[in-house]
């Protein structure tokens, strides 16, 4: 086993079914994503050791569709942010062709950005949590990283769907998704909120502006319309997901006592010291630091959760209207000076997926395109937002653009 890309890579792939829509595609999943009797520690101490019993509903039909699971990738702890997640690496390296990452800040759309994959949160509610070893139930939820839209749409289409384990899913079935993307119909306008420019120097701002403009060029499958919008209070995605994501991360993280898995201290005079020892060793300074914050809000000042909560309202219905005019939103994935992959602190990393967060607290789906805007050396990526359960829509524009893009690189 390559230790430094997986936590887990079995002998040879584990495989249920021959025949399926994804048959033989090689799978990586991160460890937070319950594969049975694989280890499950979701890059933390407080599940040191543990290995899942069950797989997870995403998992099962993976396997079920014929998909092969080659491996368990490194990962942040808790699936916040990634620093010290390898998935880009172990693609890059050809261990898989599908990439499975909880996407809970962006986490999906950087790391393909990184990797120069194309990466996908999909609708929130599509696709079951049931065996995802959670820390934000509310926002996060399992990604997809693949060469091009088209696989990605295949492999979200093979394991999306109602679970009865999950009470979270809707009970109607999604559209069909597959199909879709790789057809070249779809959404033909797209909007840019201006506000993002304040996020931007001007280099950045003229390589997005260049990236947006190939795309209303005519002969770019007659063009997209490229429309400049307004989204008031882009600020403030960042404030309400950080609040209300630590106060559910406080509360997701109370299961975690050391007495049926994971890190025990040993140090404990009795049951209460024991316990408080336990978590004190079993959490790195990052989530430690996001569990604390979660518990300011949650006991000692819960007007302002509550008033994130309606700011979250407030936000997601801004972001509804604007989608009445543009049905899908482009802004870049990351930001030229941030550096995701070496963010320790909650500010850096948060300040590093400054740009991704609003599709996480509004539950929508976001597909990163790579390679289309560059500032210098860094691919700032571009992603695509559309409406919730808008996921086909979202999933043929970027196919549209792939396939624009494969041809003017073999012309």
């Amino acid at each position: 086993m390559d230790s430094d890309l997986f936590t887990y890579q079995p002998a040879s792939p584990l495989q249920a079914s021959r025949q399926g829509a994804l048959a033989g595609t090689q799978i990586l999943v991160q460890p937070d994503l319950s594969v049975k009797d694989w280890l499950t520690d979701a890059g933390s101490r407080a599940l040191a050791g543990f290995h899942a019993v069950m797989d997870a509903t995403t998992v099962a039909r993976a396997k079920t569709a014929g998909a092969c699971l080659t491996g368990s990738t490194h990962m942040a702890e808790l699936g916040l942010g990634i620093n010290g997640n390898t998935m880009a690496g172990a693609l890059s390296a050809g261990y898989g062709r599908v990439g499975l990452v909880t996407d809970l800040l962006g986490e999906a759309r950087m790391s393909a950005c990184l990797a120069g994959w194309y990466g996908f949160k999909p609708s929130y509610g599509l696709v079951s949590r049931f065996g995802l070893v959670g820390l934000v139930p509310s926002m996060e939820c399992t990604g997809f990283i693949a060469p091009n839209p088209a696989e990605i749409a295949a492999a979200l289409e093979a394991v999306a769907g109602p679970d009865e384990n999950d009470f979270s899913m809707p009970a109607a079935s999604p559209q069909p998704i597959g199909p879709v993307a790789a057809s070249e119909n779809g959404a033909n306008r797209i909007g840019m909120p201006r506000q993002i420019r304040e996020y931007l120097p001007a280099s950045a701002i003229e390589a997005v502006d260049a990236a947006l403009g190939r795309m209303a060029q005519a002969e770019f499958d007659a063009g997209f319309d490229i429309q400049e919008t307004d989204l008031p209070g882009f600020d403030l995605f960042s404030a309400a997901h950080q609040v209300i994501a630590s106060v559910e991360a406080s509360s997701s993280c109370g299961k975690y006592d050391g007495v049926r898995y994971g890190c025990r201290a040993e140090d404990g005079r009795d049951w209460n010291e024991m316990y408080i020892n336990s978590r004190s060793q079993a959490f790195g300074t990052q989530i430690k630091s996001f569990l604390f914050q979660g518990a300011y809000f949650q006991f000692e000042n819960y007007t302002d959760f509550e008033n994130a909560c309606i700011l979250r309202r407030k936000l997601v219905s801004r972001l509804d209207d604007l989608f009445e005019a543009t049905p899908l939103l482009a802004l870049p994935v990351r930001l030229p000076h941030a550096e995701p992959e070496r963010a320790e602190t909650i500010e850096e990393t948060y300040t590093a997926f400054g740009l991704t967060l609003p599709a996480n607290l509004a539950g929508l789906p976001a597909l990163c395109i790579p390679a289309v805007a560059r500032d210098g050396e860094t691919d700032l990526g571009l992603q695509l937002i559309g409406p919730r359960l808008s996921d086909a829509q979202v999933l043929t524009a970027g196919q549209r653009i792939y396939t624009r893009i494969q041809g003017d690189g073999n012309k």
